[in-house]
């Protein structure tokens, strides 16, 4: 785990050198309000490093927020409406969709795409957790038994069998960088684009 860690580091540098990195987190008290016993220590790793952000404004990263039940961009679990849905359904391995559970998914972020990034949480070990990915434009859910970092190093470093998210803006990219949520808000607070460096209109 720490090795992935490295070298995701290593292809994944904050966009603004110097800028925000890493979030606190109770994690007692989130897996609490999630019903798990805690979180994978890759992803523990990833918020330490990292923090909630996103990559290439192309895939987004959240964080448990404790105590704020339903807030933008937290860890939790898939909505009622999403388990209601024709959609969510599909599997694009109908093995696996007989062996997972929607119920189990834990939602850690997802892409500009639409498409949902979880963890499969039903493992009494939160490190057992394998990543499943819905698909918006590719037929479902598909499960990569992987955790969080060596998944994000295998979508950067093209070592998956085939691009995992509808959106090949990271695939076999190489590097990214990464733009922590809190340098983003002060950014845009400030009317400047994060990734550009230009001046916002506010008349858009």
């Amino acid at each position: 785990m720490h090795n992935g860690l490295e070298q995701l580091r290593a292809v994944m540098p904050l966009l603004h050198e110097g800028g925000s990195a890493g979030d606190t987190v109770d994690w007692e008290r989130a897996a609490a309000e999630l019903g798990v016993a805690s979180f994978p220590g890759d992803y523990r790793g990833f918020v330490t490093s990292f923090g909630a952000g996103s990559i290439e404004d192309s895939l987004y990263v959240w964080v448990p927020r404790p105590g704020t039940t339903g807030a933008p961009l937290s860890v939790g679990r898939l909505p009622a409406g999403a388990l209601a849905s024709e959609s969510m359904r599909m599997w694009q391995d109908s093995a696996a969709g007989s062996r997972h559970r929607l119920r189990d998914m834990l939602l850690w972020g997802q892409t500009n795409s639409a498409d949902a990034l979880c963890w499969v949480a039903s493992d009494p070990d939160p490190d057992n957790w394998p990543v499943a990915v819905w698909e918006r434009q590719s037929g479902g859910w598909q499960v990569h038994d992987m955790g969080m970092v060596e998944f994000l190093l295998g979508l950067l470093c093209g070592t998956l069998p085939a691009c995992p998210v509808s959106d090949e803006t990271l695939w076999r990219a190489g590097s990214a960088r990464f733009l922590n949520f809190r340098d983003e808000e002060r950014s845009l607070d400030a009317g400047v684009d994060p990734w550009t460096g230009r001046r916002l209109n506010r008349f858009d």
